[in-house]
């Protein structure tokens, strides 16, 4: 299975968008879909901090490299005006991301497009701010990434990642988790190695924040939110990656524990060329 199968072989659009049209006829908010469309570690409460980032940085033109079913683009239509493209590589993903947009109150149209992060289709410095949320942890060749970031970004545009790294015990690991049902598609960087490919491509790391503790007590929370409602709710992470999403779950919080994985937030400035 490839990472386009991974990620939408088990989504079923059409129940998805029935169930979502009969809880909330008047649309659903960006919390209410939230099961739905942060599936990042960290849910939407780490989106509103990159949100809160984005305010210091006050870009143009964002570029979000795997938008996913669009959790964080819609949060970013909504509270600014800034102009938000979306790309990835799994078009379901984009077609359900649309359908979903189309739902809410009011609806939004967001600009998305179906290709390989390592192959941008834009023009030189076309953005000044590019973000990737547990997105570069699915590109294998990070350097290819963010040589085609760096080209396309403003002189002095920002990179904001939130993103899994490996940690100090990768041999811990386990799978399946929610980007990755084998090692093969996991693609992780330890913090060491990103620092030095962004470097490498003429980025300078302003400001790193280790989310992993913080990453743990959320997903503990999320557990038990999980197991708790009976019977379970029609709307969660499952409808998108699966009936292993419990799995998926508990190795996450084993993989944090063990130090498999960390959760990084860095941001980082382009540097002249």
């Amino acid at each position: 299975m490839d990472i386009d199968q991974h990620y939408s072989h088990h989504a079923d659009e059409a129940f998805l968008l029935q169930q979502l049209r009969q809880r909330y006829p008047d649309g659903p908010s960006s919390y209410q879909l939230a099961p739905l469309d942060q599936l990042h570690i960290g849910g939407i409460k780490a989106s509103e901090k990159l949100l809160q980032q984005l305010q210091h940085d006050q870009p143009h033109r964002i570029l979000e490299i795997g938008s996913g079913v669009g959790g964080l683009m819609r949060m970013l239509n909504a509270k600014t005006q800034i102009e938000v493209v979306g790309i990835d590589i799994t078009h379901r993903f984009n077609r359900l991301n649309q359908a979903i947009s189309a739902l809410t109150s009011p609806p939004t149209s967001p600009q998305l497009i179906t290709c390989d992060a390592r192959q941008l289709p834009f023009a030189d410095n076309h953005f000044d701010c590019i973000i990737f949320q547990h997105s570069l942890l699915n590109i294998p060749h990070t350097d290819v990434c963010l040589q085609e970031c760096r080209r396309i970004l403003s002189r002095h545009g920002s990179l904001l990642l939130h993103e899994v790294l490996q940690g100090p015990n990768p041999h811990s690991m386990r799978y399946p988790v929610p980007w990755a049902s084998n090692a093969q598609q996991s693609h992780l960087l330890t913090f060491e190695a990103i620092s030095a490919l962004l470097q490498q491509h003429h980025f300078k790391l302003e400001q790193a924040e280790n989310w992993s503790s913080e990453a743990l007590q959320w997903r503990h929370r999320q557990q038990q939110k999980e197991t708790s409602v009976k019977p379970p709710s029609t709307l969660s992470p499952a409808n998108i990656l699966g009936q292993s999403f419990s799995q998926m779950g508990a190795n996450v919080i084993t993989n944090l524990n063990t130090g498999a994985v960390e959760v990084w937030q860095l941001s980082c400035r382009g540097q002249t060329l």
